[in-house]
Formats: structure tokens, sequence, C-alpha cells
């Protein structure tokens, strides 16, 4: 099993209150701090909708361990050397992956050692990226059963909304306003269709149906 907790939120918000007020063409009385609330939420369904972290924030990502060996199940005849079966990298969620700050590995009396982030390479490059063993490193063993390991990162386009991509900018200022003009009625189960229609491409999809397999456990 794992675990993703926020250790620190978006410093802002890829909306501002003035976008939505402008967007919906409201009066200058307009309760500023409702059309904020509805932001948040409207950032917050996109976020989980895609998989993704939009604005910068911490998160430290805890797992159970790292499987040693994988067998796989071969099929037809194997012509080349055998390559190594150990799991060699770990798959961070809420891309995009901006930086790692650490990664600590706890024993059974809940000792924690901080593995050297020489023998780790952090892969941006893919989605979800990844924290990679460099050649000739090895994970560290006899851990404790649960939360053995725990990564703390900085997930993100950047700090700004100006780092967020237009179209999902514009597919929170939609949804924002939407929400605030459909306040006081139930929620909805599904997003717009013309907001999910702009925010597909950026969809985080896994072909597991482990809900806990996209960037939670080891690959």
């Amino acid at each position: 099993m794992a675990g993703l907790v926020v250790v620190t939120g978006p410093a802002v918000e890829p909306v501002s209150v003035a976008d939505v007020i402008q967007h919906l063409r409201l009066d200058a009385d307009t309760n500023e701090d409702e059309v904020e609330a509805y932001i948040k939420a409207a950032r917050e369904w996109v976020e989980n909708y895609t998989g993704r972290a939009f604005i910068n924030r911490t998160l430290r990502l805890s797992i159970d361990g790292i499987d040693e060996v994988d067998i796989p199940l071969w099929e037809g005849w194997k012509t080349g050397p055998d390559i190594s079966l150990r799991k060699r990298d770990i798959l961070i969620p809420k891309p995009p992956l901006f930086s790692v700050t650490s990664v600590t590995t706890y024993d059974d009396d809940d000792n924690g050692t901080v593995f050297a982030s020489s023998k780790y390479y952090v892969d941006k490059a893919r989605e979800p990226g990844r924290v990679f063993l460099r050649n000739g490193e090895v994970w560290p063993t006899a851990l404790r059963v649960s939360n053995a390991v725990e990564i703390v990162y900085v997930a993100g386009y950047g700090t700004t909304a100006g780092a967020v991509p237009a179209s999902v900018v514009f597919a929170m200022k939609a949804l924002a306003a939407w929400l605030y003009e459909h306040r006081g009625e139930e929620a909805p189960e599904k997003l717009p269709a013309n907001i999910a229609l702009l925010l597909q491409p950026y969809r985080v999809m896994s072909l597991s149906t482990d809900p806990f397999y996209n960037g939670y456990r080891a690959a």
C-alpha cells in the first residue's frame, strides 16, 4: 500500500478571482471569497481528473517497500542474455515531477536513513517521473513492513499561473465559472463535456486496474 501527503500546498491558484469575475461579467460588489472558493474547488477537481499537479507543491510519497525480483511470464524463445529482474525505479505520482528533495528508508526500529542522491537518477523526461537507481547501486534491505520508503518531492509546472498550460488554465476558469453559476445545485458526477475535452490530453492514464499503480508503487 502507498500514501501521498501534501506537505506544502500551492502558493497561488492558476486562475485569479478577477479572471472569473470578468468571465462571468459579475458586479463589482461580488463576494470575492466565494469566487475564490470555487476556483480552489475547480483546481482540485481538475487535478484529480487529470492526475496532475499544476502549481508547484511539496508532496511526500510513502511506499511499503521495493520488490527485489519480478518474474515475468516468458513467451516464445529467449535468444539473448537474461536481463536483471531487479526493481530499479519508483514511479512518482502527480506529474510533472519538478524535483526530488530526499529519499529516506526506515528500518524495523523506525530509524530513518537518507538514501544518498548520488545513488539515484531523477527522471523528469517521462510521465510519471521516476527515481531510478544508478548502475551498481541497490536499494536498502531489512526495512520495516509498512511505509518503509519515503520520497519528498516537488510536483508541478512552476510557481506561477503562467507556467501552467493555457488550455488547462482556460478549463479551470470555465469550471470555476460553471460551479459558481450552478451554486446551490446538487454536485454533478462528471465534468461538463466541453471542459473534459480540453483536459483529455493531460490525463495520466494507466493500463493497470490497480488504483494505486499509477505512480504509487515500484515499477
